[in-house]
C-alpha cells in the first residue's frame, strides 16, 4: 500500500509564498511601467509605436506570469485545505 505523507503548515506556507510571489510580482511591474512612461514620455514618432506594440507585448507575459503565481498558490491552499479535511474524517473514524 501506498503511503502519502503531508505538512499542513509546509503547504499552507507554500501557498502564503505563492500568492506573495503574484503580489510582489505585480508591485514590481506596477513600479517599472511607472519609471518607463517618463522615458517613454519624451519619446516620438515611430519609437512610440515600437515601444506601445513590445509593452503590449510583455505586459500580456506578465500578466500571465503573474495570474500563474496566484493561481498556483490558490491551487496548494486548496490542496492543503483538501489534505486536512481527509486527516479530519479518517481520525474520525477513529473517534478521535
Amino acid at each position: 500500500m501506498s503511503e502519502i505523507a503531508v505538512n499542513f503548515a509546509e503547504l499552507q506556507q507554500a501557498s502564503d509564498d505563492l500568492q506573495a510571489a503574484a503580489q510582489k510580482i505585480q508591485g514590481e511591474l506596477d513600479d517599472l511601467e511607472g519609471k518607463i512612461q517618463k522615458l517613454v514620455s519624451t519619446w516620438e514618432g515611430e519609437a512610440v509605436a515600437a515601444y506601445q506594440e513590445a509593452q503590449k507585448s510583455w505586459d500580456e507575459e506578465a500578466a500571465r506570469m503573474q495570474e500563474t503565481a496566484a493561481k498556483m498558490g490558490m491551487a496548494v491552499g486548496a490542496a492543503n485545505e483538501s489534505f486536512q479535511a481527509g486527516e479530519k474524517k479518517n481520525a474520525g473514524r477513529f473517534g478521535g
